[in-house]
């Protein structure tokens, strides 16, 4: 039996359906060659990427907006974008950005040092007509320790820091600079009518249904090969493979570790992988009994085995996690306090913590999850269900509430859990984007947290602001051991994995690159023609 019709057969498998499907071949003939199809597990929330932190809005906020700098593709190495080059002074508190010329935003409007300046206004200046207020605490997070920006002149910005601040160009690669014009025109739903100057434009978005993003002819770089984009929702992951293996789409995400053999098998189809840069998480709601006695955070830890884990619900495309940051990531650490799978240790501390009257063996506790595949989290009620049972073993009762990833994070932001299965994914490559953002009592506030543990350490904190304050790399690496030693010690999440990052897509689709954020670089993709060979 030829690899088309294994292949043919383990799709029927696994999607219910016929092994002879004799529109495949029609429907191939009939897509636009200049068009890329992208099957996506869940709807963007929206288009301003200030106002969002999961990996769909990202994706696409990425292909209409740029920053003053950026990652070169696949890395998290800086590099020039609309600004060609960069100065600081001495004591790390005055940046000056010197812009590319030429540049025009979709919508004809130029792309100026007022318009940079704008940009950041809105995010950091409460007094400004067109400030963004829910929704975008994150940004205004990372952007706290900014000044001012000022237009020295139309191609000259001056970034003034109210201390030296070492995460800021990272930063930068991901702050999107928009167009006046349109934030004018549109108020609170530029959400929806998204104006940057990246090598796509907007075109059309169907809520629940796709986003259509077009080529952009006026791009000041390198044109894509592509003429659209579109990323359409396509929730089922079997559905996401059928419809790739019939050519309908051309890009699965998401796509279940149990069903990446069968794309390697196919003669049509690939898998694309690389490291990922993130970590999944189960954290505790440190504000709440019992999870506010670290004996029972700890115990926690010890009954979990994540081995299993690792190799069933990420099908070995993934690295046990020991602490928050990924191993290749510099300032990664191996904490003095590792937690070993030890069930019985785990019921000596909750029995422990049951006597003082910290933990009540009789109660049943919230444990939040998503339904929705995410990049660092595959099956994610598969693993939900496995800390289920691993809790259930040392005595801890738990209550499984499993919903969309939408109505999840903002479930877990506003602090809803006992504890909640969640991740994350680096934006910019430091080790701040991690320790700072997860961990930092800045960053609990309920409604928008980024850290749902809720955890607070002034200790911590200092740690992280001497961290940021200093550009010396061993200096922050030796300050973010310490951060990661206290971690360990007080708990307040069991790391679970480091996963690969896997997109399965046509053969015909050449130029894949993943981006450490966990998604493709669209821009460098292109189709070229394939013989179809017969099986004969």
């Amino acid at each position: 039996m030829c690899r088309a019709a294994i292949a043919a057969l383990a799709l029927a498998a696994v999607s219910g359906g016929s092994a002879c499907d004799i529109g495949r071949d029609a429907i191939r003939r009939h897509r636009d060659p200049g068009a890329l199809v992208v099957a996506q597990p869940a709807d963007v929330l929206a288009l301003d990427p200030v106002r969002v932190t999961d990996i769909e809005s990202i994706e696409v906020g990425e292909l209409l907006f740029e920053g003053l700098v950026q990652l070169a593709p696949g890395t998290t190495d800086i590099e020039p974008s609309l600004a060609t080059t960069w100065e600081v002074t001495p004591d790390a508190r005055r940046w000056t950005f010197h812009l590319r010329a030429g540049v025009r935003f979709h919508d004809g409007t130029p792309l100026d040092a007022a318009a940079v300046a704008f940009s950041f206004a809105r995010l950091i200046e409460p007094a400004n007509p067109s400030y963004v207020g829910a929704g975008a605490d994150y940004w205004r997070g990372l952007l706290r320790e900014v000044a001012t920006v000022t237009a020295r002149d139309p191609a000259t910005v001056d970034i003034v820091m109210r201390r030296p601040y070492a995460p800021l160009l990272g930063e930068l690669a991901q702050f999107p600079i928009v167009s006046p014009t349109a934030v004018a025109k549109w108020g609170d739903a530029f959400e929806k009518h998204p104006v940057g100057s990246g090598p796509f434009s907007f075109e059309a978005w169907e809520v629940g249904e796709q986003v259509v993003v077009r080529r952009f002819p006026g791009y000041w770089g390198p044109k894509p090969a592509l003429d659209r984009i579109v990323f359409r929702v396509v929730v089922d992951a079997r559905q996401r493979l059928v419809d790739l293996e019939s050519g309908s789409v051309d890009l699965a995400a998401a796509i279940l570790p149990d069903e990446r053999s069968f794309v390697e098998l196919h003669p049509d189809l690939l898998l694309h992988r690389a490291p990922g840069d993130d970590v999944s998480y189960l954290a505790f709601n440190t504000q709440r009994p019992p999870f506010d006695d670290v004996r029972v955070r700890r115990a926690l830890n010890f009954a979990i085995n994540k081995e299993p884990i690792v190799k069933l619900a990420f099908q070995g495309l993934a690295v046990a996690a020991d602490g928050p940051l990924p191993p290749a990531m510099w300032g990664s650490h191996a904490a003095k306090i590792r937690y070993t799978y030890d069930p019985e240790a785990a019921k000596t501390l909750l029995a422990a913590a049951a006597r003082d009257g910290h933990f009540d063996p009789n109660k049943t506790y919230k444990l939040y999850a998503p339904t929705t595949p995410r990049p660092y989290l595959p099956e994610p009620e598969r693993v939900a269900r496995f800390l289920q049972a691993a809790f259930e073993h040392v005595g801890l009762h738990t209550e499984l509430v499993l919903q969309p990833y939408p109505v999840h994070r903002a479930a877990v932001q506003g602090g809803e859990h006992d504890l909640c299965l969640f991740g994350w994914i680096g934006d910019t490559g430091d080790p701040d984007n991690f320790l700072y953002v997860l961990f930092d009592g800045d960053n609990a506030h309920p409604g928008e947290a980024q850290n749902v543990a809720f955890y607070a350490n002034r200790h911590v904190d200092e740690l992280l602001a001497q961290a940021q304050a200093t550009a010396d790399q061993p200096t922050r690496s030796a300050l973010y051991a310490e951060v990661q030693d206290q971690l360990a010690t007080d708990a307040p999440w069991v790391p679970i994995a480091h996963s690969d990052l896997v997109i399965a897509g046509r053969a015909e689709v050449q130029g894949v690159v993943i981006s450490p954020l966990g998604h493709p670089v669209y821009a460098l993709m292109h189709r070229v023609e394939r013989v179809e060979k017969s099986d004969r």
